[in-house]
């Protein structure tokens, strides 16, 4: 596996450095194009303001459903919750779920497969689609969801054209890089990364943003701290832990327990899981805890269930079966249907550090199932004065990890009907376009100069055009009569120079 992902890695880079400069070309000369036409269009009079009460928004983002991971369902919430309240949302992907495609959604950013996940894909360039809308078109505020190989180019087209441009980044790119590659090409890939990427954010975006503000400030620059934000984030409303309508929760929660564990009573204990299966999630961390205190482990009775996929599935499901762990391995686990895993499970527990946000933490206790989490500053940021200390635990502890499970296992569903979690996509939109209007008003001084240097422009374009339209007027209709005259007074005057 790390042969083929380290192939897939060269094959990357080697098809950048012959692939990416030349289209990159390719997308600036379109959009020059199109900037040429705009001025066209300006000289003749065409209107090109817009007067209306919503926001025209572009969204720039490598992850839309089919992909099921959490940086993909949120750009895809994001969407279909503005455009609900009526805003006129473009989006550009690298792919997209056919069914739902609307005369907005435009799969059309080049791309390659991300070696690192297969079933995603990457954007490699932007295409001559969105280097003509970039051009062409105007928006109140674009979006570009990070990490992304076309940011230098988005970023300096907007730059030039007084867009505002609000940056969202979702990806500790550091740590995955030391995780996937060895350090010859991770550190190539960082570089790379920041040359394309980062360091353009930092220099041209109006506000850059994160999950947590801990992690904005470590990937983007404690300097740049006051242009750093939040970005909302939230969760669909089927995530609650009451039963679906015309179900009644015992039942469901009985039925659901056979058929996703294998548990036929109320007494075993359920721990679950959700995640990608990758080395950077630590999966493997929390086998020590379902050992049985004779073999050296915790103790942790019950069934530990794992949903997700990945590299390290294989891997985990042999060290699973050596030690003899009640381990259940459920796959990748369709989204609607995570709410019923979530009110079946007993407590759910996350070994990753490597979380922007970790939505699946949100998504379980909305379910009312406790989430127990390690310490670390994107989790102390969001939930240290949400949930109990007894649900926390230090990576390194395994006695910690134990005792966490047990008080979650044994007080965390009481806790969260006393203090429910309620985090909505909708609550999450309403706060992401706050942030768009901040960033628009920020921008209005630059694009006030912008659009004054314009008016000069144009004015002065308009007159130069006037005085050739009408120099050349002038030379078909008049300069024949002059020319006739000018040889009859020189004729008068020769005569006169005779007569003297």
């Amino acid at each position: 596996m790390y042969a083929a992902v380290k192939t897939h890695y060269v094959v990357l880079l080697i098809t950048s450095l012959i692939i990416f400069l030349p289209r990159l070309v390719v997308a600036y000369f379109v959009f020059c194009v199109a900037q040429l036409l705009r001025a066209v269009g300006r000289v003749v009079g065409a209107a090109t303001g817009r007067k209306v009460n919503n926001r025209r928004i572009l969204i720039i983002t490598d992850y839309m459903p089919p992909q099921t991971h959490g940086i993909a369902i949120r750009c895809h919430a994001y969407i279909k919750e503005m455009r609900s309240q009526g805003h006129e949302v473009v989006c550009f992907t690298t792919a997209y779920d056919s069914t739902k495609e609307t005369s907005f959604d435009h799969c059309n950013i080049p791309s390659l497969p991300n070696p690192f996940n297969l079933k995603n894909r990457v954007g490699y360039n932007a295409g001559i689609k969105l280097a003509w809308y970039l051009g062409a078109y105007t928006y109140d505020v674009v979006h570009l969801v990070c990490p992304s190989l076309i940011a230098i180019f988005v970023l300096t087209c907007c730059n030039w054209r007084r867009i505002p441009v609000y940056c969202s980044h979702h990806v500790e790119m550091d740590m995955f890089s030391s995780k996937h590659t060895p350090w010859p090409i991770d550190q190539f890939g960082i570089f790379m990364y920041s040359l394309v990427c980062k360091w353009p954010c930092t220099r041209w975006a109006t506000l850059n943003a994160a999950p947590t503000l801990c992690f904005a400030r470590a990937h983007i620059g404690e300097q740049h701290e006051s242009t750093l934000r939040c970005v909302p984030s939230g969760t669909h409303d089927v995530f609650r832990a009451e039963a679906d309508a015309g179900t009644d929760g015992a039942t469901e929660r009985r039925e659901l327990r056979q058929q996703w564990f294998g548990v036929n009573d109320d007494e075993t204990k359920v721990t679950i899981m959700v995640q990608r299966l990758s080395g950077e999630k630590g999966t493997e961390r929390i086998f020590p805890a379902f050992v049985p205190k004779d073999k050296g482990g915790q103790g942790i009775r019950g069934v530990l269930a794992i949903a997700g996929d990945g590299p390290s599935k294989a891997a985990l499901m042999v060290e699973a079966a050596e030690r003899n762990l009640p381990v259940v391995f459920l796959g990748n686990v369709p989204h609607h249907d995570l709410p019923k895993l979530y009110r079946a499970a007993d407590c759910f527990v996350t070994m990753s550090l490597s979380e922007t946000f970790g939505l699946t933490c949100l998504e379980a206790q909305m379910c009312g199932c406790p989430c127990v989490m390690p310490y670390c500053d994107v989790f102390d940021e969001i939930w240290s004065k949400r949930v109990p200390k007894s649900w926390r635990y230090h990576i390194e502890s395994g006695s910690e990890l134990s005792a966490s499970i047990q008080a979650a296992m044994e007080q965390g569903r009481k806790y969260l009907v006393e203090h429910p979690v309620n985090q909505t996509w909708k609550w999450a939109s309403e706060d992401l376009l706050k942030q768009y209007e901040e960033c628009i008003k920020m921008n209005e001084p630059l694009k006030r100069d912008r659009g004054n240097m314009v008016i000069v422009l144009n004015h002065c374009f308009r007159a130069i055009v006037l005085a050739v339209v009408a120099g050349l007027l002038f030379s078909k209709l008049y300069y024949p009569v002059a020319k006739k005259v000018a040889k009859k007074v020189a004729k008068k005057l020769q005569r006169r120079i005779v007569d003297i």
